[in-house]
């Protein structure tokens, strides 16, 4: 079976249209409909990265369909994974967290995810959080539904750009790349969709707790739910 079938397969397995696709992966839906009827070739790796996130499925995954998995280049090697390989140690999975996690969000856990070994390896169970993602706003990395886990660490732990789940003016968590510089803070999305946007906050106003900023951890893991 040529890719385009396989790609075709999967996304009505997914219970996409062509259009819905599109909108995920940010790639003209001509194009789609070009590679799987098979009048395109097989789509360079950059471009499968990103079939692969709008399908929710993983690199390799989309490699093998491409019968190209002994190739992955270093740039995808070194991603965070999505794992489905588990340990013995477990964690609860919160649907949201708001503003006094833990003792506000204990209605919200939704089951428990298995942590895997080398993530326990370094982390206690105590220093770990799995959040259930729920939206697009960061679907380029963080398919919707995929199970987070972050670390809590200190704010000079956080690097700019690393993804962090934080609650602002007492939401519920939301997961954003964070930026922090002298005189602001910066949290970014990282969607195909063009209608999330970047917003940040004066440090001063920050100091000042208008608004409260809580980071409640980095994102050090991704779980795939299916």
């Amino acid at each position: 079976m040529n890719f385009g079938n396989e790609l075709r397969q999967m996304r009505k397995s997914k219970g996409l249209t062509i259009g819905q696709l599109s909108a995920y992966t940010g790639l003209n839906s001509g194009f789609i409909s070009q590679v799987e009827t098979g009048k395109r070739n097989t789509p360079k790796i950059e471009t499968l990265d990103r079939i692969a996130k709008g399908l929710r499925i993983s690199h390799e995954e989309i490699l093998k369909m491409a019968g190209i998995f002994d190739t992955i280049p270093d740039n995808i090697s070194n991603q965070l994974p999505i794992s489905s390989t588990p340990s013995t140690v477990s964690i609860p999975i919160y649907g949201r967290i708001s503003a006094g996690y833990p003792e506000g969000a204990k209605e919200d856990i939704a089951g428990e995810v298995e942590v895997p070994n080398k993530v326990s390896e370094r982390y206690s169970s105590n220093e770990l959080i799995a959040l259930r993602v729920n939206g697009e706003s960061m679907n380029k990395v963080i398919p919707n539904g995929t199970v987070a886990i972050l670390a809590k660490v200190d704010l000079c732990e956080i690097t700019n750009g690393d993804i962090c789940g934080v609650i602002i003016d007492g939401e519920s968590a939301t997961l954003k790349h964070v930026y922090q510089y002298p005189d602001r803070i910066r949290f970014e999305p990282d969607s195909w969709l063009p209608n999330f946007k970047p917003f940040e906050y004066s440090k001063e106003d920050v100091d000042n707790g208008q608004p409260p900023i809580q980071i409640i951890g980095k994102l050090i893991h991704m779980q795939s739910s299916f």
